[in-house]
């Protein structure tokens, strides 16, 4: 299968790794502005660079495509490539705000049930990881009873906005580039969707170094008709904090409850036959073995792969996951209104 990359940074350049690595996939060409990085890129894999990605999909033969964009710029990318016939692989979030995220949608469900029948899956990768997994199925097995409450944190060092995405810091959100996850990961666990929003922001770290965005806010959304989920996001740890993503996750449910933290990777779950600690191993998104990527996220590739040659919907379609888009867009506007708001 022949593949190209759109956007070349911190994940589009791990995609293209990926797909020049896997055994049945030849990375054909990659496309960023920055012409000097997809030159880099294109001679470590040998493909061919561009820097108009209209220009990639006329000119490179393709099967299918990534679009790793800036979180604010998936849509005109995903949006051509479907025109120009390519199976879409997008990173998450499935977009910034409600517009693009159901133009994404319309355009994916239009080409899944057009004669070409294309896939498209947005890159919620941390569906594969193991740890996360074994926590879905001790919720699926009732575990912890009917699930009640949530709690996730998560964090960034303040490296991010000021230097990881500085130039597009402030088109996004800590709640856009790294709870995306988190909040698929409850809708996954829970089977529910979001229904309605609140939340608070504090700001002055990040607009004082003249990135004008919020250093971190918390969410209170309700999942389903009875099942409350605080979501804490922020990004201005600093930069002595041992790692610079870091999190937590509780489900509290009515006959126990489930912990899992990510800097360990370990689960605690407490009910009436007692209480357990697991500890995981292994391999987690992103870990050289061998001199090659593994792990949950090339599963998620994998997986975008076996959709593509059997023409099943992928388990993060832009349909199935645009609750999890609409529910950020709702807090978004819950932070300019002051308000809380309908999920609709």
């Amino acid at each position: 299968m022949k593949i190209g990359v759109i956007g070349t940074g911190i994940l589009g350049s791990r995609h293209a790794r990926v797909w020049h690595e896997l055994p049945d996939t030849e990375l054909v060409a990659v496309c960023d502005l920055d012409a000097a990085r997809v030159q880099n890129i294109a001679q470590q894999y040998n493909a061919r660079a561009f820097t108009d990605y209209n220009a990639m999909l006329a000119e490179a033969e393709l099967d299918a495509v990534s679009v790793a964009t800036p979180d604010h710029l998936h849509r005109a990318p995903v949006l051509a490539a479907l025109a120009a016939g390519k199976h879409v692989l997008q990173e998450k979030p499935l977009a910034t705000n409600a517009a693009d995220a159901r133009a994404i949608v319309d355009a994916a469900e239009k080409s899944r049930a057009g004669f070409a029948q294309r896939v498209v899956m947005v890159n919620f990768s941390q569906r594969f990881v193991t740890d996360h997994i074994w926590l879905h199925d001790a919720i699926a097995r009732g575990d912890i009873g009917k699930p009640r409450m949530v709690i996730s944190i998560k964090h960034d060092n303040i490296s991010v906005p000021t230097g990881m995405i500085r130039t597009w810091a402030q088109n996004t959100s800590p709640l856009y580039f790294m709870s995306s996850h988190d909040l698929d990961l409850v809708h996954w666990f829970l089977g529910a969707d979001p229904v309605s929003v609140m939340a608070q922001e504090t700001r002055g770290t990040l607009d004082a170094q003249g990135i004008p965005v919020h250093d971190g806010l918390n969410a209170l959304i309700q999942f389903g008709d009875n099942v409350i989920a605080n979501f804490h996001s922020s990004w201005i740890h600093p930069n002595t904090y041992p790692r610079i993503a870091d999190g937590f996750l509780q489900i509290i449910g009515d006959a126990g409850a489930l912990t899992y933290t990510n800097r360990t990777r370990t689960a605690e779950l407490y009910n009436a036959r007692g209480g357990q600690k697991i500890e995981f191993t292994g391999v987690h998104t992103a870990d050289i073995v061998d001199g090659k990527i593994k792990g949950a996220f090339v599963s998620s590739l994998q997986h975008f792969l076996e959709c593509v040659r059997t023409g099943r919907e992928p388990d993060t379609s832009p349909r199935r996951v645009l609750a999890t888009a609409l529910a950020q867009a709702g807090v978004r506007e819950s932070l300019r209104e002051v308000k809380a708001m309908r999920v609709e």
